[in-house]
């Protein structure tokens, strides 16, 4: 088994990347709150994340699950991105972000069972669907 982060494909490691600009369905208005809760769940993987492994944790503005809020998404050269949703901005979530990020890096495709898909994390499903083509056609 490889060590987690190492690299495959081009070159390029996993990624994680966070939405910083999810909201709660109940908040009105963007201004409703100081700060969103994307925000601080990205704030608490990066403070979760060893020093060697911050830069793969990145912010991302919008993953349109607006509604579904918090959401990440890990993604690697040659793999299915794969989308998780519903998740509380808490540590609990940020070290099961962390521990998804390392299972999709060891998949060959980016599928993780989901029998190893911590409790923290509601829903994981690969963000492009099985037999969809990134362009939007079936092959």
């Amino acid at each position: 088994m490889r060590e987690p982060g190492s690299r495959r494909g081009r070159g390029q490691a996993a990624t994680l990347r966070v939405c910083v600009t999810c909201r709660w369905k109940a908040l009105r208005s963007v201004d409703d709150e100081a700060v969103r809760p994307g925000r601080r769940l990205f704030d608490l993987v990066r403070d979760e994340a060893p020093p060697e492994r911050k830069g793969r944790v990145q912010e991302i503005v919008c993953l349109t699950h607006c509604m579904n809020a918090c959401n990440a998404v890990a993604m690697q050269r040659g793999k299915t991105p794969l989308l998780m949703t519903r998740m509380a901005p808490d540590r609990e979530t940020a070290r099961a972000l962390l521990a998804m990020l390392d299972r999709f890096d060891e998949s060959e495709t980016g599928e993780v069972p989901e029998d190893r898909v911590p409790g923290a994390i509601p829903l994981a499903r690969p963000l492009v669907p099985p037999g969809v083509s990134r362009a939007g056609r079936r092959p």
